[in-house]
């Protein structure tokens, strides 16, 4: 069987005390990092970033310098051809991901698969550049890459002593682009760290605005409102945000409050299943539960975002916690009427799936179940989402717990909607059986 391939990540830069942090943590999980630096004279960073390198898990990381001389036109070529040499010494079968100190990696895991099935050779990489924001991009043309950024190291000639060099390819390699991740180009963003440092000044020190007022004046400086194109904020990467003391739940939870389906379509399930006591899983700040209560003496919920439970329209129904976590469970107790997940199960990976339909099915009656089946634009959308399943697909998986499903009434958004009652007999054979694998084993 082939060995995975190798990544190593090149990292140029000087005095990028403002990124580098960032762009460490975006490549933190490479097999190699070095960092090619151009004569950088702020100890303190230097010394920062060695730290850094001489604690990350890897042993083949290293710290190099060729000083940059800005007067000489060819020298960007130059300090290029310095690290393509190092590398090419001591990891001449490896990949390799060039990238600048002010540039964050979206998912380097991706880049890690992808060189696992590409054929040797030099790739473009699909690149986003914040301007003036972090709510606005380049859109001079529909899409970006930067050239040549991922190559096979054996793949690669060198690069033009120029200003903006591209690597040439050896003779007769691929060369392509990728779209697998993205980088994200910090370096048209100058002002904002001084927007933050202010925004920090003045929330400790105004008497002048409130909070919320500062907050309001933050965020429009950091997003913008200028005639570019707008970023989908929920596609900027938390490492990103949190930078920039931006909670992305926050960002996420904002767009998905209470709105006036909520009580139509809690009215429609309680008249259907006439619960004394409901559970919902995935609840979010609560905008079905803030209805729930109108209707049952009893309703609480279970959300994994601290930030969400925090901010929840209710006071102490919703405790935060993983759904899938059995532990999780024995807080919130047992014998449910009705166990509701609502736009959550598509977010679960197989394992926590696995989990979350076994205690569901151990701990309640009657069940609804709001799912984007394959084929719904909105399953496609939403980067969380990790389970692609047809309606048949889910009903099977469902039903291998114990679960019946139901036919669904003509309510709301019924095309994404299934319920289903506990088939207690063939729960208790189920349990049989897994126990008696687990004597087996």
């Amino acid at each position: 069987m082939k060995s995975p391939e190798k990544l190593v990540v090149v990292i140029m830069g000087q005095d990028c005390e403002k990124f580098i942090g960032m762009c460490l943590e975006s490549v933190k999980d490479a097999d190699a990092i070095v960092y090619c630096d151009g004569g950088s004279k702020e100890e303190t960073f230097l010394i920062s970033v060695q730290k850094w390198l001489a604690n990350h898990e890897s042993h083949n990381c290293a710290f190099i310098e060729n000083k940059y001389d800005k007067e000489d036109l060819g020298m960007n070529g130059k300090q290029r051809n310095f690290y393509l040499g190092y590398i090419k010494e001591n990891y001449p079968a490896w990949w390799c991901l060039a990238i600048d100190a002010d540039e964050v990696v979206e998912d380097l895991g991706k880049i890690k698969e992808m060189i696992n099935r590409a054929p040797p050779g030099v790739y473009s990489v699909k690149m986003r550049h914040f301007i003036g924001d972090l709510g606005h991009e380049d859109s001079t043309i529909p899409e970006h890459f930067v050239p040549n950024r991922l190559f096979k190291i054996s793949a690669a000639d060198k690069y033009p002593e120029v200003e903006h060099p591209v690597l040439k390819p050896k003779k007769n390699m691929a060369i392509a682009g990728t779209k697998d991740t993205t980088i994200w180009h910090l370096a048209y963003i100058p002002n904002m760290w001084e927007i933050k440092k202010r925004y920090e000044n003045h929330l400790k020190k105004s008497n002048m605005h409130t909070p919320e007022f500062l907050k309001q004046w933050y965020e429009a400086h950091l997003f913008g409102n200028y005639a570019r194109s707008q970023i989908n904020i929920e596609e900027v990467p938390s490492i990103i945000l949190k930078e920039f003391g931006i909670e992305p739940d926050e960002i996420y939870f904002r767009k998905r409050g209470i709105e006036m389906k909520h009580p139509l379509m809690v009215k429609q399930w309680y008249d259907h299943f006439k619960p004394f006591n409901v559970l919902e899983l995935g609840a979010g700040r609560g905008p079905y539960l803030f209805f729930w209560e109108w209707f049952v003496p009893s309703c609480n919920g279970i959300e994994i975002s601290e930030w969400a439970v925090k901010n929840q329209f209710l006071k102490d129904r919703i405790m935060q916690g993983d759904i899938s976590d059995e532990k999780v469970w024995g807080k919130i107790g047992p014998d449910w009427d009705l166990i509701t997940a609502i736009d959550v199960l598509e977010h679960l990976d197989d394992e926590q799936l696995k989990n979350t339909l076994e205690l569901m099915a151990n701990n309640g009656s009657k069940f609804l179940f709001s799912i984007p089946f394959e084929g719904d634009p909105n399953l496609e959308k939403d980067k969380s989402h990790k389970q692609f399943k047809t309606k048949e697909e889910w009903i099977k998986l469902i039903e291998s717990f114990g679960i019946k499903i139901k036919e669904t009434p003509n309510w709301l958004f019924a095309n994404q909607i299934l319920i289903g009652e506990n088939d207690t007999e063939q729960i208790n054979e189920e349990k049989e059986r897994r126990f008696i694998l687990e004597a087996v084993k």
